[in-house]
């Protein structure tokens, strides 16, 4: 993994449904020329070779921006492709195991949903971060419970960055990060954007005031 500073700001999570792969790799140069610090590469396809070759591709963007890539769910893909990590749910495989098959080197991230337990446990397993949400409505998953803003004063005690995600938009990530979030995660609000790199700035720029080099995980 390139010795990439971990920075606080927009993790942009794709979505292949509504790209073939130029559209996708257009949208994500744009998102990255705005200065997204992170990419998670979401495809539910079983389409292997695509999922791979798309994957390595994006892995070298982000890396000539600055950013790390982020597989979903998938941990032979993480490995296969060379990404910086993984990004795991409740349903997949354990961050434990995860982190004995990826080693050291790489990024786990884990979904906490609304369970604060959860991401003290991802911690003790080794996770570099962990999710909580949806923090409001989402289009993407429309059936997500909206969680209790209430877990934000307890976020201070964890050593880890902390993503928001869940029907971010641009007023709302404003009001997370004052409360302490170290990223936000946006798909629609970002992909449905008619100049994603200048939403992807925007979104950014909410940071601008926030350290940039973390000073709990990864540094």
């Amino acid at each position: 993994m390139p010795r990439i500073k971990w920075r606080r700001g927009l993790y942009a999570i794709t979505d292949t449904s509504r790209f073939n792969t130029n559209e996708l790799f257009q949208a994500c140069k744009q998102a990255l020329h705005g200065a997204c610090v992170m990419l998670q590469y979401r495809d539910k396809s079983g389409d292997a070779d695509k999922r791979r070759t798309e994957a390595v591709l994006l892995r070298e963007m982000c890396h000539t921006n600055n950013a790390f890539l982020i597989i979903d769910n998938d941990v032979q893909l993480c490995l296969d492709s060379d990404a910086d990590g993984v990004h795991l749910g409740p349903e997949d495989i354990s961050v434990h195991k995860a982190r004995n098959i990826l080693g050291p080197g790489k990024i786990i991230g884990a979904s906490c949903h609304q369970s604060f337990e959860k991401a003290k446990q991802a911690v003790r397993d080794t996770a570099n971060y962990v999710s909580f949400g949806a923090f409001y409505p989402s289009r993407t998953r429309a059936d997500a419970a909206v969680l209790d803003h209430a877990i934000l004063n307890q976020i201070s005690e964890l050593p880890i960055p902390v993503v928001a995600i869940g029907g971010i938009n641009l007023e709302r990530a404003k009001k997370l990060a004052s409360q302490g979030v170290d990223h936000v995660a946006v798909i629609s609000d970002l992909w449905n954007a008619e100049d994603i790199q200048a939403h992807a700035e925007a979104y950014q720029s909410i940071f601008s005031g926030v350290s940039n080099i973390y000073d709990r995980g990864l540094n």
